[in-house]
């Protein structure tokens, strides 16, 4: 059996759209749909007291509205609820661990959705070291997307085939192209962007580049035949690109590095792209 899409519920406008969003995307796997919510004190105190009691009550009766919600909308899809006593980056990493993919709301534009995503979710999204897919809120998340799968690589730094892998995956299953997106910085001093590389003599680098990238997604164009691919490389600050990048795209997918508990947060491109996509993002761990 496969293993669902997991989605953690606060009560939330932007938890709620995540799980609108997973919902369709376990609807088109064929897989479950598991809604998680964490419900321990703020204070840490123990589970019998009246604020343990009352989180209690809260994280119940947001999970209980949104199933309610997401079966009258998705009456055949199998919708389950978990709740859990854990510190909500425990309870979202192990749910996340054994799932397809974990679905969590964004704000953009700052932190992520609180009291269970709020820094938790930060990071959720840097430590694991399985598929997250950040959502905000949007008019109707659960509806078809509209734009390609954007898969931000780096082509000359060998990209991970897992993150290609996933946005090719994602074209596929929703029937939209995929757009595959390079961008290169020139050495030496800083110039004014977006430049004309034969008119400041990158013409070299840009067509190693541009070659780099077609040669490095003509293998997964043969084994997604049905997947319209379009090309883009220039020269251009990586993580303001890939933000603008975004608000012409469905999904975005990227890859980030693990890190460790006491290591730093995501890096510079998923933290802008995180903080600015209008679209939904998709941060998967490499080495």
């Amino acid at each position: 059996m496969y293993q669902p899409v997991t989605t953690g519920i606060d009560g939330s406008a932007a938890s709620l759209a995540a799980a609108a969003w997973a919902a369709r995307e376990a609807e088109l796997r064929g897989t479950p749909l598991c809604l998680v919510a964490a419900w321990p004190a703020a204070d840490g105190s123990a589970d019998g007291t009246a604020e343990a009691a009352a989180r209690r009550r809260w994280a119940t009766r947001s999970l209980e509205l949104a199933a309610d919600r997401l079966r009258h909308r998705h009456p055949r899809l199998d919708i389950r609820t978990q709740l859990s006593s854990a510190p909500p980056l425990r309870a979202l990493l192990a749910a996340g661990g054994a799932a397809d993919l974990l679905v969590l709301g964004s704000r953009g534009l700052g932190c992520m959705s609180a009291p269970l995503l709020g820094s938790t979710g930060a990071q959720a999204a840097a430590r694991a070291d399985f598929p997250i897919t950040l959502v905000r809120p949007a008019p109707d998340p659960g509806e078809p997307p509209d734009g390609p799968v954007l898969l931000a690589l780096d082509a000359e730094r060998h990209p991970d085939d897992t993150v290609t892998a996933f946005a090719f995956e994602a074209a596929a299953l929703h029937g939209i192209p995929l757009r595959a997106l390079h961008v290169w910085t020139p050495s030496g001093p800083a110039r004014s962007y977006p430049v004309v590389p034969r008119r400041h003599g990158h013409a070299a680098r840009a067509s190693h580049a541009e070659r780099e990238l077609t040669e490095y997604l003509l293998p997964w164009r043969e084994k997604f035949p049905n997947v319209r691919v379009e090309e883009l490389c220039f020269q251009d600050v990586p993580a303001g690109a890939v933000a603008a990048a975004t608000r012409h795209a469905a999904l975005a997918v990227l890859g980030h590095r693990v890190r460790p508990a006491a290591g730093p947060g995501l890096g510079a491109v998923a933290q802008v792209a995180v903080r600015e996509a209008p679209c939904p993002v998709t941060l998967v761990p490499h080495s």
